[in-house]
């Protein structure tokens, strides 16, 4: 399975900031730490603030922390609320998709099954569990960026 380039970055400012809990961290700060655009960093924190993961605090000395204590965020609940609206294959699409062999593939429930069942893995593991001690972000090589992803592979 492959997550949407949005729920990696999510996840990626979750741990980011429960690194450093009770602090908060400028748009700025965090685009420029995990190499990402602020207009899409925008978008990220406004998903995690209506999500009730992050709170924001206006002004100068504003910025973005988590919302509550980082062994409260399951990793699961993280990227199965991100992740609700993007259909794995062409059958699970809303409107059904355009797949010629229904009613009789049996592979839909099969796949569905495999989701839950990661899911249901990923629920084991809270946002603390994610870093392994202390975090020290690693300086990418002069001109590397790291790839992005733009559309999702099926399966």
């Amino acid at each position: 399975m492959r997550l949407l380039e949005s729920t990696d970055l999510a996840l990626r400012v979750l741990m980011r900031l429960s690194a450093a809990p009770g602090q908060h961290f400028s748009t700025d700060v965090l685009a420029r730490e995990l190499v990402i655009s602020r207009n899409h960093l925008h978008k990220i924190v406004q998903y995690l603030t209506e999500a009730g993961l992050v709170r924001t605090i206006r002004g100068a000395r504003g910025g973005v922390m988590l919302a509550r204590p980082a062994a409260e965020i399951r990793v699961g609940a993280v990227v199965r609320g991100h992740e609700q609206d993007q259909a794995l294959v062409e059958c699970f699409r809303e409107d059904g998709g355009a797949c010629t062999l229904l009613p009789r593939c049996r592979l839909r429930g099969m796949l569905a099954g495999a989701k839950e069942a990661f899911y249901r893995h990923l629920d084991q593991y809270t946002l603390a569990d994610c870093l392994g001690g202390p975090l020290t972000l690693r300086a990418l090589p002069a001109g590397k960026q790291p790839r992005r992803r733009t559309r999702r592979s099926a399966a």
